[in-house]
């Protein structure tokens, strides 16, 4: 009889044993579950962070390419605007002019036309004439439509 009560009093126990090895169990594979999750969420963020440090670059290039010396000059010269050989500076702590002002001196084929206007084309009427009954070969124009070109600033080159 007292094999038998021994028994029962280890059911309860074994019960709670096998129990708490089932929660550790449950709550191991949680776990595991939750971190390679975050391990694939990591590896995303990563790529997504290469991907934005190409971006980043790409634009400081093309940032540096807009902001140079060389594209400042071209494009301020398809404006028609030329270079001063004597720069004048502000000083604003006291609001002086330093250098004395003079004007940039342009070159003779710069154009004064720099706005696109249909009422800026200079054009000629052209004459057309009937075509002679003889065998003589007609004349050709002489006056041909002068259209005038206005450059725009250029735009940032994309990839």
């Amino acid at each position: 009889m007292r094999g038998l009560a021994q028994t029962k009093a280890r059911g309860p126990l074994v019960m709670i044993v096998v129990m708490g090895f089932l929660a550790i169990s449950i709550l191991h594979l949680l776990l595991t579950i939750a971190t390679s999750q975050s391990v694939y969420e990591l590896s995303d963020l990563k790529r997504e962070k290469r991907e934005l440090d190409t971006t980043l670059q790409i634009v400081a290039e093309e940032v540096a390419a807009l902001s140079s010396q060389q594209n400042l000059l071209n494009t301020a010269s398809k404006l028609g605007m030329v270079t001063n050989s004597n720069p004048v500076f502000l000083r604003l702590d006291d609001q002086k002019v330093l250098g004395k002002p003079k004007p940039a001196l342009g070159s003779s084929s710069q154009s004064r036309n720099l706005v696109a206007n249909s009422s800026m084309i200079n054009q000629a009427p052209a004459k057309q004439k009937a075509a002679p009954a003889s065998t003589e070969t007609p004349e050709p124009l002489s006056e041909v439509p002068e259209v005038s070109t206005v450059s725009a600033i250029p735009a940032s080159p994309t990839r």
